[in-house]
């Protein structure tokens, strides 16, 4: 399992379920790919950074959501690409 995989189960268990997630879901990943693998698959940050780019490439289309009194964003996964 990389890190790629791990966050495309992620994301699309999201666009399945329409839920929204915010951005430290994403770098939680990395401890639960520890608890789930036995080992870190990556850092928070190369969870962020592979995230970051799936949807620049046009894998995903989400929506980046705010929220009034918090610093952090919402995601929610709008569509997939066919193309992996």
């Amino acid at each position: 399992m990389t890190v790629r995989e791990h966050l495309i189960l992620f994301l699309d268990w999201h666009l399945t379920n329409k839920k929204l997630f915010r951005t430290h879901n994403i770098q939680d990943l990395s401890q639960r790919g520890l608890s789930k693998f036995g080992k870190r698959l990556g850092s928070p940050e190369t969870y962020t950074r592979q995230f970051r780019e799936l949807r620049q490439d046009g894998y995903y289309e989400v929506d980046k959501l705010t929220s009034a009194g918090s610093n952090e964003k919402s995601w929610y996964v709008k569509r997939r690409s066919e193309t992996l």
